[in-house]
Order: structure tokens, then sequence, then C-alpha cells
């Protein structure tokens, strides 16, 4: 449930009770979104074959990837944040065809070739993707589109960044594109206290804009829900894209 707006000590205390976000966990949340039109997992699965070598670039805590682990030979799960490395290699547990290393979209450290490299809502380098691709390699990618959060960004005066890897730069890098699509979809967030669980968690290591810092004042709080409570809670939207290409 919301208030229309908190005191410092009520949003005090509404902190001191909001757990950490642990690798790239959203869970715990309490929300409902509008119909979207793909499934990320779904649509990976669709190109997994038994016998593929997999690269997922900003695996996070490795949950999305963890899922896939059934459904190719063997994988790679990188990311620039150390603490990401160490919690996904903690989820993986018993799956032993996954390991988990640190790295950058620049995959310095990777030197492999995979038939299947996936990219979610991180950067990534076309150019590096199709050097690191065998020849008929599938990349997909599903990113956070520029209209994403549109309400919360234009209180907090936030200017979007470029998005990552344009169609232009994918083909430059001597990849096909096979799909792209976008949505953009209303997103609600239903109690005070998985919003403020929400912004805590986004910092410009791991998302396209920070809050993490800014929630912690009341004042900049009470601005984010002026206009956008209903009794359904908080609106916002939720914009991504997806990009599937091959390399020839």
């Amino acid at each position: 449930m919301f208030k229309q707006s908190y005191t410092q000590k009520e949003l005090d205390e509404i902190i001191s009770n909001t757990s950490k976000r642990r690798g790239w966990d959203f869970s715990c949340m309490n929300t409902t979104e509008g119909v979207v039109t793909w499934d990320y997992l779904d649509v990976v699965k669709q190109y997994l074959k038994p016998t593929d070598k997999v690269l997922d670039i900003g695996t996070g805590g490795g949950e999305s990837f963890i899922k896939l682990a059934s459904h190719f030979k063997s994988g790679i799960g990188i990311d620039l944040d150390p603490k990401m490395v160490q919690i996904a290699n903690e989820n993986k547990k018993k799956i032993d065809n996954i390991i988990f290393c640190i790295d950058s979209e620049k995959l310095e450290n990777t030197k492999e070739k995979f038939n299947v490299i996936l990219n979610c809502h991180a950067p990534f380098n076309p150019k590096v993707i199709s050097r690191c691709l065998v020849p008929g390699g599938i990349f997909i990618t599903q990113q956070v589109a520029k209209k994403n959060m549109f309400n919360i960004k234009k209180i907090l005066n936030h200017k979007s960044s470029k998005p990552t890897g344009s169609k232009k730069e994918v083909l430059e890098a001597g990849l096909t594109i096979l799909e792209s699509k976008e949505y953009d979809i209303e997103y609600i967030v239903k109690d005070i206290e998985s919003l403020v669980f929400w912004l805590k968690s986004l910092d410009m290591l791991h998302a396209d804009i920070q809050t993490d810092k800014v929630v912690d004042k009341s004042s900049v709080l009470n601005n984010i829900l002026k206009g956008n409570l209903d009794k359904r809670g908080f609106i916002t939207n939720k914009h991504r894209y997806l990009l599937i290409a091959q390399k020839s």
C-alpha cells in the first residue's frame, strides 16, 4: 500500500527494513505489468541446442543463465562486478556445465568462440560479439530501451543514455539481423516497500539510471510518487527491445 507522501522518519524506517538486492534478483517485489510480447528465456531456448557452447555477457547473479543450463552443453557467464560473479557461483550449486568469470563486454579474458552469445540488460560490443561467434552463431540481446521508467527519469531530470549496440553497429560488425522488436508496457509497483527496494537497487554500474542514493531523501521520493499513484499502486512503464542476429 501507499501513502501520498512520507516523512523522512517514515522513509528511514522503510529503508532500514528493506533488504539489499542479491545478485540481480527482484523476485521479492510485489508488482504487476501489462502483456509482454515475448519472454526472454523462451526466446533463447528456441535457439539453443544440446551441443552448444554458450556465453552470457553481463550475467549478474547468473539467475537467468542457470535456468537455461539444461538446454546447452557448456556455458560461461561473465560480469564486470566481482560481487555478481561470486553470487553467481553460489547460485549455481550443483550445476557443473557452467562457469562464472570476471570480464567486461570487451571480453579481454574470454578467448573462445561460441555457438550462442547472450546478453540481457548489459553493455555489449558488436565487433567483439562477431569475433567470438562461430560461423552461423547466434547473438541474442534484450535491452532496457530509451523510454523505460519515463516518468521517473523526467522527475529526476535524467538524460537517457545512448542505447547499447544500435542496429547499424550490429550490421557493420558483420552480423545479419534475424529479428528486432520492442514493447512498452505499464509497470505497477504495488507497495512502498517494493518501490524503495527497487529504487535502492538501481545504480549506474548495473542499470541505465542511478536512484540508489537519491531515494534516501523523502522530498525526492514524494516527488516521484506525486501524480503517479492510483488504487493499483505506483505506475510507471517498462520499455524493452529484443535483437537476434547471426554471424555469416
